[in-house]
């Protein structure tokens, strides 16, 4: 049987909205994208007073705003129910009806360079190498992580000796720009390794800690029968300061009365 909702209201902010970290902190929804019906009315300070007694669910939806450099730990977002009578304090009291950790950050920035190379003779105890530009540009910079790999660097293409001795070495030395190096540490008579094809993967691991523009968040309550009085509202807490929660369409406090 399809869901029936008897009324459904939608509350949204009027301005971003950052808080310090380390702490619980309040949502405050302040302004009505929709509502049908008047079984919860807004309070201010960003609580729903529910007005009518009934089976009620909640979805909280986070768009958190782009910022690079910042988010490199855990976000986490809740809903709580205060039941009528309950003090504003301790928090703790109120009932968890949503709650959901996410990571604050997306994985490090990737940039990349492929492309054939001639054949190199690396003398005793000589290092041979060369700099390629990886792409996309802005991705990393000096200090940052790299690893690469030749493809005649196989049993293959050249006698185990050589293979276990060559060191193949990679590391962003400037913006963009990784130095790959190729090292023979033992073989007296030198290490030919044959033309063949060069792959660099470049990693934002010292300078860049992470970006949240793909970072939306959305939780949704079970199903709860609420009475006139009782109050439910939305806490966020984070890590790092200046943490954003943006004002857009993607952020919202979601209210449907099913019964």
């Amino acid at each position: 049987m399809a869901t029936r909702f008897d009324s459904r209201a939608r509350f949204r902010l009027a301005t971003d909205f950052s808080c310090p970290p380390e702490a619980d902190t309040i949502v405050p929804w302040d302004s009505v994208r929709f509502q049908a019906g008047a079984d919860v009315a807004l309070q201010p300070g960003g609580k729903l007073l529910v007005q009518a007694h009934g089976l009620y669910e909640f979805v909280v939806s986070a768009d958190w705003a782009l910022k690079t450099g910042l988010d490199y730990d855990l976000r986490q977002l809740g809903l709580r129910l205060q039941r009528a009578g309950q003090p504003d304090e301790p928090m703790e009291a109120h009932q968890r009806i949503g709650f959901f950790n996410t990571p604050g950050s997306d994985p490090p920035r990737l940039a990349r360079w492929q492309g054939s190379v001639a054949e190199i003779d690396i003398p005793h105890r000589a290092t041979v190498g060369f700099e390629v530009t990886v792409a996309p540009a802005g991705s990393v910079e000096a200090g940052d992580m790299a690893i690469a790999s030749h493809t005649k660097h196989n049993l293959q293409a050249m006698p185990l000796e050589a293979l276990r001795a060559l060191i193949v070495h990679a590391k962003v030395v400037a913006a963009d720009t990784v130095s790959v190096s190729f090292h023979n540490p033992s073989i007296a008579e030198g290490i030919h390794l044959r033309a063949g094809f060069v792959k660099v993967l470049a990693l934002s691991a010292s300078h860049l800690r992470g970006v949240s523009g793909d970072a939306w968040q959305v939780i949704r309550s079970a199903s709860q029968e609420l009475a006139p009085g009782d109050r439910v509202y939305t806490t966020i807490r984070h890590k790092v300061p200046g943490t954003v929660l943006q004002t857009t369409f993607s952020t919202y406090l979601q209210a449907d009365r099913l019964a």
